[in-house]
């Protein structure tokens, strides 16, 4: 006989007053079963709003008012999508209303004649005019003694067709079930538990349901770390080679060289050599700011990788930046007898051809390129090293496609090398690579020139020019970055054709390119080639130049519609700038009247890393980087980087536990909602 299941496992569906319709909206919330409810954190509110029972109510203010159904009739729209309007009256005789969008089931409930307690927000100019507000029904009438309201209330997050009063009965069902809860974590006792959950619901005062809240957002950054813990323990328990990385290979290729290293260089090569030397992979990132030196410290590594008698692969998003990492490789192992070749798109047949075999019989010993390497025909016999280049611009399943291919060939699993010149603050990297070893290149390579930043109200195309004309006659190059690629009805934004036409006649005879991604590659190839070698003077560009183009001589760098642009990628495009001896400007230009606060942050500072706590702290991890790389990083309750302790704390506690010997808790993974599935891979 099947036993039955405790009662925080019942399903909603058999709770008083939600049907099958209900429960498959709750459904796609997230909210099934009586303990999904009870660990939903509501949104704390105030006290309750003052109730008007006679003399006007003022405009665009939370009201609280009883008052009669004169009438109810649809507004406008149609089925589900209808409008609703109501007359109301109040005791006193004042005539009210209340207007209802996209809620057309609520007609039904707003009986004539029958009184009402309404809550919501007056209109800004028609006076007596609630705005979707919530309602109770008195059956008592306009005598009803009101319920006694609590100092402090919360507010459920429902789905369409479920009111706010329903999500409050609901959770005061599943609150009688709170007997049967105990802490998903196992570390506070159920009793201090089903209080934390009580106060998360019926909160006595503010501090009691932030207590709560606190509570529930350690247990789910434990599941967070703890994943992230087991994820990291599978990736290094499988087989891998250990390199041989000795002193006369690396002084050898430290001399290939051109520059001397820096002391974050330096460190950064101790890291990824010590790993490429132990018997299990490498799986790390690469953090450097724009211009820090990454790729040459990712040269070294491949270059041993290589002299072991492996190959290694440098994965870039496009093809002028791979093209780029191609001419500084090859430029540093000229006369050398390592192999090296591209590969993209727009690589000739017969070229395409001969890497392909080269690749395959082993002959070939760095093989750079774009995606154009993910495709099956890419084959290599002994695949030590691969590297990733901007690695937010690629999927977990494009790179462990390669991976995969490469260990099921060779019976090892390649060495993992991730770059990103996007700097990630320690709050990201415990979230987003909490499974990764994490290496930093502070500061930038001695000679690199200074860039300044300002910023400016953009009104017309004409306040280009004479900033570019001052570049230009310092015998300069111009950077002019626009958002948008062509004009759009639907945003207000610079799109690089119109720009592009401006200045064509603006600075005739100079030629003016126009660079963009949907371009094709030998394209834009030919446009990078022109403006590095200084045949064209002005670049107007989308944000296809965001990462690693380098232009020495470009000493100007505009952004049009500044606001619409993160702040970490606003300094990788400023990163194109400083590349050579000369002092670079980057101008930053934006529409709105009052100045974005966060633009400022790139005003006052350069380091990259001040600028990505900032974006971090106003976009959320997820936007940072993307979502491409590990998946939705949207967390339920907690919040980042507010609760960075407690995250800190995770990891710890998730190491400790699973040293000790503990198995996950089985209702703890349940806290992260979609992240559990992509956490749980790997």
């Amino acid at each position: 006989m099947t036993a039955p299941l405790p009662a925080h496992e019942q399903s909603l569906r058999f709770l008083r007053g939600i049907g099958p319709a209900r429960a498959t909206a709750l459904a796609a919330m997230g909210l099934e079963t009586v303990w999904d409810v009870l660990h939903a954190v509501p949104k704390l509110l105030g006290p309750p709003p003052m109730l008007y029972e006679r003399g006007p109510m003022p405009p665009a203010c939370e009201v609280r008012v009883r008052a009669r159904v004169v009438s109810a009739r649809p507004s406008f729209g149609r089925g589900r999508g209808m409008g609703v309007e109501a007359k109301l009256e109040r005791a006193d005789g004042m005539a009210l209303a209340a207007r209802f969008f996209n809620a057309g089931y609520l007609r039904r409930h707003l009986i004539p004649g029958e009184w009402f307690l309404w809550e919501g927000r007056t209109d800004d100019a028609k006076v007596g005019l609630l705005i979707h507000p919530s309602f109770v029904h008195l059956p008592g009438g306009a005598a009803q003694a009101l319920p006694e309201e609590p100092p402090v209330r919360v507010a459920y997050r429902a789905p369409e067709g479920v009111s706010e009063r329903t999500m409050r009965e609901l959770a005061e069902s599943c609150l009688e079930h709170l007997g049967s809860i105990s802490d998903p974590a196992g570390e506070v006792d159920a009793a201090s538990w089903q209080a934390a959950i009580r106060d998360l619901h019926r909160p006595p005062d503010a501090a009691a349901h932030a207590t709560a809240r606190r509570l529930l957002s350690a247990r789910e950054l434990l599941a967070l770390a703890w994943r992230m813990q087991e994820r990291r323990a599978r990736q290094t328990g499988v087989a891998g080679r250990a390199w041989n990385w000795s002193d006369q290979v690396h002084e050898r290729a430290l001399a290939r060289l051109p520059f001397i290293l820096t002391d974050g260089q330096r460190q950064a090569v101790t890291e990824i050599r010590s790993d490429l030397q132990a018997p299990a992979p490498m799986y790390r990132l690469l953090n450097g700011d724009v211009g820090s030196g990454k790729t040459a410290v990712a040269l070294l590594a491949m270059l041993a990788v290589v002299a072991d008698g492996a190959q290694a692969v440098l994965l870039a998003p496009t093809a002028v930046l791979a093209n780029q990492h191609a001419v500084f490789i090859q430029r540093c192992l000229a006369g050398s007898r390592v192999r090296t070749a591209l590969l993209s798109g727009g690589t000739p047949t017969e070229e395409r051809a001969a890497t392909l075999t080269a690749a395959a019989d082993g002959s070939l010993g760095i093989l750079i390129g774009t995606h154009a390497l993910l495709e099956d025909a890419v084959q290599l016999k002994a695949l030590g090293l691969l590297v990733i280049d901007e690695q937010h611009k690629f999927g977990v399943e494009q790179r462990g496609a390669l991976i995969a291919r490469a260990e099921t060939a060779q019976g090892w699993r390649p060495d993992l090398l991730l770059m990103t010149a996007t700097p990630i603050p320690r709050t990201l990297a415990l979230t987003a690579f909490g499974d990764l070893a994490v290496s930093r290149i502070a500061g930038r390579p001695p000679g690199r020139a200074p860039v300044t930043t300002s910023l400016g109200t953009f009104t017309a195309l004409t306040q280009l020019d004479d900033p570019i004309r001052q570049a230009l006659a310092a015998n300069g190059q111009v950077f002019v970055i626009c958002p948008l690629r062509e004009a759009s009805e639907r945003v207000t934004a610079a799109d690089a054709e119109r720009v592009h036409a401006h200045l064509t006649a603006a600075l005739a005879p100079l030629q003016i390119g126009l660079l963009y991604g949907a371009m094709a590659e030998a394209q834009k190839l030919a446009l990078m080639g022109d403006f590095s070698a200084g045949r064209t003077r002005v670049l107007v560009s989308t944000t296809v130049v965001e990462v690693g183009i380098d232009v020495p001589a470009a000493t100007l760098l505009i952004v049009l519609d500044a606001e619409r642009f993160g702040l970490a990628q606003l300094h990788q495009l400023r990163g194109r700038l400083g590349r050579g001896d000369r002092p670079g400007h980057c101008l930053l230009f934006h529409r709105q009247d009052d100045l974005p606060e966060r633009l400022r942050v790139l005003v006052d500072h350069d380091d990259g890393l001040a600028i990505a706590e900032a974006d971090l702290a106003t976009r959320g991890p997820g936007q940072l980087l993307g979502t491409g790389q590990h998946g939705s990083l949207a967390l339920k309750v907690a919040e980042l980087p507010r609760d960075l302790d407690l995250l800190q704390s995770a990891h710890q506690r998730a190491r400790e536990r699973i040293a000790a010997g503990d198995t996950l808790p089985p209702l703890l993974p349940r806290l992260l909602g979609g992240d559990e599935a992509v956490l749980a891979g790997g």
